[in-house]
Order: structure tokens, then C-alpha cells, then sequence
């Protein structure tokens, strides 16, 4: 069966992306009608497939959509749950169904269509106004499905591109021998649900491969949930990783980035003040970090975490071959191969290796690509609520003509491009844009110090400036959306002094002559905000 409809915005992905975008874009533009399609059967993207036994790993205050407060009414949560708002993390559950009434309320308003349990068709250009997705039989009740054929008066826009990938949906991308016990966290969380002597097994022995948060969080839950001895747990570590420490609040995404910006871009010296400081953590003294991914970890998950035996970092494992009762991890031509001192039958390998969110690199990397597409991508550092909120809030100013389009294609014309789709001083609001706003990279993590880590700070600056002639307006929205650190008591963005510092020392930063030319115009307009 085959279907016509319309919409102003097809939005595929139903994920946190998705809908921290929908809901601002709604808030922006309420009369405009959105139709939102996704594979799975319910909202809430990766979090359908998490572990059960997954936290938050920073405050519920910054995830989520900018209307609606996660953690909860503020005060219930002190009298009834003895816990301040700013420690809330919420569980995997209470992710679920906030993102499914949310879903439900835009649904019962009027605002939205939601198609779970579809299918996009990729196929076709993302540039037409005619776009084409399937529902499955159970999905619509017809038991047939259904092709949709929608006419999209406005935009497409790609919520899918930096899918999450987790271990229950992404298996292990080298060779493991038929007989080798490997589970993921979903696979312990739910067998220790159903047998709580699974854990109290003393010959058997964990070995974790991945460092990522999935890894951390794994270790912590196999100790304290599960009653595991530290002895009995082996970590693979392809890399070591900074970590933000969640203590009182300490670490924030910004805090790599402003460390740069006060060190002159020396990686190292940056580090280390932030360890200093108290907001950088690592595993061990005796090896530097190479990679940061923002992972949060608080003080006590940090004690289990440097309490396991035995760690392996001989690289990444690029294979686990078994030979009788004798398992081998392979690391490469590079390396030595590890034995590890245990029968085979006690052996589990914890599956903690997927890529994760943003992680692959392909052409999609524009964000306002033109008129009728756009992409989902990190602008700032994560959560990543607040990158979604704040390109509705540009799109919604461009849809509306409010955005300041003359200092935009002032902007432009530092830049001598004659193969500009129009000129400079004729740009179109899209074209400023598409321009000015470059994704945030986090899927490789590489600790690097170069501009490419100042984006987050450069995007911020950008929206201020170009949100609305004012920058007052978009300062100020800033500080009354929820899912924003300015609007923290005490924080500072202090976004014209990065600016500053930026003009004046363009060239340790990396910056070219047309770049330090933009930076100062961005600056001087964004001089009402000097100290806040």
C-alpha cells in the first residue's frame, strides 16, 4: 500500500539528536508540522539498545530537550529522593519515557507524526522535496506496510548520521575463535538478573576490551553490583584516556578547550594544569593520556576502576584465537601476543569495543548544507542536547528572517571565494551558515592541540553573533535554556576574551590571516559581552 503526505521538516531518527532539535525548532516555530521516522519501534535512539544497568555519566540537568527538565521538579527530588538536582543522573528507563512523552505531547498537539518501526529510503536525493520511507506490517497494522511518499516544504534533516553504535548492536570487528565466551554488558547485566550466583564464580575472570565509558561503567558494575574481586577482572587498554572528574562539578566539556586557549595550544602543559586543577583525571600516573572522548567519572567509580589487577596495553586486539584450553589475544604484528594465565572455560571477555556516537567519518560534514537538507552533527563538545538545540534556534532565525544576515555576509567578504554560489554581499541566510558552523569532531579523540579544538568555542561565538543583530538576544537565551552551562550560576562564557586572546595570537593557534580577520569582527560585536 502506498501513501501521499506532507510536511515542513521530515526529521529521520528518533534519538536524543532528533528530538532535543524538534523540540526547539517547535518552540521557535510552533505552527510548523514535522514528520519524524525511525527504524526502531520507540523514541529514544541508542538508549533502546544500552545496558540495562547505564547512568547518565554527567547531570540529567544538560540532557534532554531545553522545555522539559529531566531530572524533575526540583523540589520533589530533594524531599522525596534526599538528592540535589545537580547530581541527578538519570537511568536508562527514565531516559526511555521522558523521550516518549515528549514524542507523545508534540504528537497530541499537533505538531508532529511520528512513524517508529520505518525505514528511509537513502536512495533518493536528499536535496528533493519528495522523499520516500516504508513502515513494516506490524507498524501500521496492515500487516502489508506501507510506503510513504512525502512532499517536504521546507527540510530534510538527517538526525542518523552519528548513530551511536553499542556492543548489543555492534559485534567485535576482529577474529574470535568459535568457543571463546565473549558477552557484552547487556549479556552480564540481564544473566546476573537471572541468576545472582552468576557472579560469586571465583575461577572465573573477566577481561574487558575496551577503554571507553561502556569499559569503565562494565568494571564498576561487575565490583559493585555483582561482587566480583578486583582480582579476578583484566583490562585491555588500546589507549589511555583523560577523563572529566564529575566531583562538585569540576570538570565541564569546556574545560579542554578554554586550557589550550590559556597555554598557548602546549597539549601536554594544558593536561596537566587541568589534572591540577582537580578536572582532569586518569588511570595512572605512569602513562599519558593520548585520547579524550569527555568521558565523566566521579571519585568512587575512579577507585574501582584503578583497583582492577591487571592492565594490557599492548595496543588494539586485532584478534582472540583458542588453542585447546589455552586462550591467545592478539595485538598485531607489532606486538607481542597475551596468554592469559587462565583455563579458557573460565575466561569471559566483556565486549566493550563499539565505536560509539559520531564515530565515523564520511562526506556528510556540513551542517546547514543548503535551503532544503540539513545534518545533525556536534557543535560543541558533549552533551549533546545543547548543539541540538542551539542549530533548531539558527534554523528557526533562518526560517523567520531574524538571523543578522548583513554582518554574516560581512563576514564573507573577507574571504575572496569568486565560486561562491552567490555574492558575498548578496549571500542567502543558508549560505552564512553553511559557512560559519563546522561539526564539532569528537569520534576519534585524538588529544590533538590545534584550532580544529577550539570549534566548540568558535561555534558558540558564531551563534551569538549571528543568532540576531543583538547579541544580547542570544546571550540571554542561552541563560534561560536548561540544557546550557551559561545558564549555570557563576559560569562564565567568556567568549570575547577567547576572542581576544585568539586575535592576538592567531598564529599559535593556527589560524589564517582571513581567519584572524573574522575572529576580530566577531569580537569587536561581541563586545557587550566582555566578562560575562
Amino acid at each position: 500500500m502506498s501513501k501521499k503526505i506532507s510536511c515542513d521538516y521530515l526529521v529521520v531518527g528518533s534519538g536524543a539528536v532528533s528530538i532535543a532539535y524538534i523540540d526547539t525548532l517547535l518552540t521557535e516555530l510552533p505552527s510548523v508540522k514535522i514528520v519524524l521516522i525511525d527504524q526502531k519501534a520507540a523514541p529514544g535512539g541508542h538508549w533502546n539498545d544500552a545496558y540495562g544497568f547505564v547512568k547518565l555519566h554527567a547531570a540529567s540537568m544538560l540532557y534532554g530537550v531545553a522545555s522539559r527538565q529531566l531530572e524533575g521538579n526540583w523540589l520533589k527530588l530533594i524531599m522525596t529522593k534526599f538528592m540535589l538536582p545537580w547530581t541527578h543522573r538519570a537511568t536508562k528507563l527514565e531516559i526511555l519515557n521522558y523521550f516518549q512523552t515528549i514524542v507523545d505531547e508534540k504528537v497530541a498537539a499537533g505538531q508532529l507524526e511520528y512513524y517508529p518501526s520505518s525505514k528511509y529510503d537513502f536512495s533518493s536525493s536528499s536535496s528533493s522535496k519528495t522523499h520516500k520511507f516504508s513502515t513494516s506490517g506490524d507498524a501500521d497494522k496492515t500487516g502489508t506496510g506501507t510506503t510513504y511518499e512525502v512532499d517536504v516544504r521546507i527540510k530534510f534533516v538527517n538526525g542518523v548520521l552519528g548513530m551511536n553504535e553499542v556492543p548489543s548492536r555492534a559485534p567485535l570487528r576482529f577474529p574470535v575463535d568459535e568457543g571463546v565466551r565473549v558477552m557484552t554488558s547487556d549479556d552480564i547485566y540481564n544473566r546476573h538478573l537471572e541468576d545472582k550466583s552468576f557472579g560469586k564464580n571465583k575461577q572465573r575472570h573477566y577481561i574487558i576490551l575496551g577503554a571507553g565509558k561502556t569499559g569503565m561503567d562494565a568494571i564498576i558494575y561487575l565490583q559493585r553490583n555483582m561482587g566480583v574481586k578486583e582480582s579476578q577482572i583484566s583490562w585491555v587498554i588500546p589507549n589511555d584516556v583523560w577523563m572529566l572528574l564529575r566531583d562538585k562539578g569540576q570538570g565541564t566539556p569546556w574545560s579542554w578547550a578554554r586550557a589550550l586557549l590559556e597555554n598557548d595550544c602546549d597539549r601536554d602543559k594544558a593536561a596537566l594544569a587541568l589534572e591540577e586543577q582537580g578536572k582532569f583525571v586518569r588511570l595512572s600516573k605512569d602513562f599519558q593520556p593520548t585520547k579524550l572522548k569527555f568521558p565523566v567519572i566521579g571519585s568512587d567509580e575512579l577507585t574501582y576502576l584503578r583497583k582492577v589487577s591487571k592492565f594490557i596495553r599492548l595496543g588494539r586486539v586485532t584478534g582472540i584465537r583458542q588453542n585447546a584450553d589455552q586462550i591467545t589475544v592478539e595485538f598485531g604484528s607489532n606486538n607481542e601476543p597475551w596468554i592469559p594465565p587462565y583455563a579458557a572455560n573460565d575466561l569471559v571477555f566483556v565486549h566493550c569495543a563499539s565505536p560509539g556516537p559520531f564515530s565515523r567519518s564520511d562526506e556528510h560534514q556540513e551542517v546547514f548544507v543548503s535551503d532544503q537538507e540539513q545534518n545533525l552533527w556536534y557543535l560543541f563538545a558533549p552533551p549533546i542536547s545543547l548543539s541540538m538545540s542551539v542549530t533548531a534556534y539558527l534554523e528557526a532565525a533562518r526560517y523567520k528572517g531574524t538571523l543578522d544576515l548583513k554582518f554574516g555576509q560581512k563576514l564573507l567578504q573577507t574571504k575572496k571565494n569568486p565560486e561562491a554560489e552567490s555574492p558575498m554581499d548578496t549571500a542567502k541566510a543558508n549560505d552564512v551558515l553553511k559557512e560559519f558552523f563546522r561539526p564539532f569532531q569528537i569520534g576519534v579523540g585524538d588529544l590533538k592541540a590545534n584550532k580544529e579544538q577550539f570549534t566548540g568555542i568558535i561555534n558558540l561565538a558564531m551563534f551569538i553573533a549571528l543568532a540576531d543583530p543583538d547579541p544580547e538576544v542570544a546571550y540571554q537565551w542561552l541563560q534561560r535554556n536548561r540544557l546550557s552551562f551559561v545558564g549555570i550560576p557563576g559560569f562564565k562564557s567568556s567568549i570575547y576574551e577567547s576572542l581576544e586572546k585568539f586575535v592576538e595570537k592567531w598564529e599559535v593557534f593556527g589560524f589564517t590571516e582571513d581567519e584572524r580577520q573574522k575572529l576580530e569582527l566577531v569580537r569587536d560585536k561581541l563586545k557587550p559581552l566582555k566578562g560575562k
